[in-house]
């Protein structure tokens, strides 16, 4: 009688659950700011502001470095280092064009007379939504910006394969988040 070999179930890496649970307590911080922004939204006089669109082009630049990102560790994976090098630039190249289009927008709104403080909520936890998600792409981008010099110099080597991937998991993080309160934001402002 053949007895059967039962596979282990792969074991989470230590740094990966770490991750993890980061990405959880960040994702839980932006839906108490949801949510507080929910209560005073539909409790208190309320009033709306046009988002600037260069807002909507940055979300088409952040998903872009995050198609780089994944053909960068497609490279790696593959052992193709141009790849990953070209994939690796073109992605923290798109990360700082994100932060130089939030800057712009940030502007665009200043421009309007609306401020972080003294004009209303709305605009304030616009400022707060998109300028938290800013400091989590700076954290992002150094992360990156450490693989892409890493790759410039060619010293990524295989072993390297759970950094890269813990890296990607956390930018690919930052884009869901991001649509998330690009939509959540634009919705609330046309009810």
């Amino acid at each position: 009688m053949a007895t059967l070999m039962t596979q282990a179930p792969a074991r989470l890496h230590p740094k990966e659950f770490l991750l993890w649970l980061y990405l959880v307590s960040m994702g839980m911080l932006f839906m108490g700011f949801t949510s507080a922004y929910l209560v005073q939204r539909f409790h208190e006089f309320w009033k709306t502001f046009t988002i600037p669109p260069i807002f909507w082009a940055n979300t088409a630049v952040l998903l872009s470095s995050s198609i780089a990102y994944y053909r960068a560790q497609r490279g790696f994976a593959l052992g193709n280092y141009r790849q990953l090098q070209v994939g690796l630039m073109i992605t923290f190249g798109l990360g700082v064009v994100f932060l130089l289009g939030q800057l712009i927008g940030w502007q665009m709104l200043v421009r309007e007379g609306l401020f972080l403080t003294g004009n209303h909520k709305a605009v304030s936890y616009f400022y707060v939504f998109t300028g938290l998600h800013a400091v989590h792409l700076v954290a992002g981008l150094v992360a990156v910006g450490y693989w892409t010099f890493r790759a410039i110099l060619y010293k990524v080597r295989p072993e390297d394969r759970l950094g890269l991937r813990l890296t990607g998991l956390f930018w690919h993080a930052l884009d869901v988040l991001w649509v998330y309160l690009v939509v959540f934001l634009q919705l609330n402002q046309l009810l």
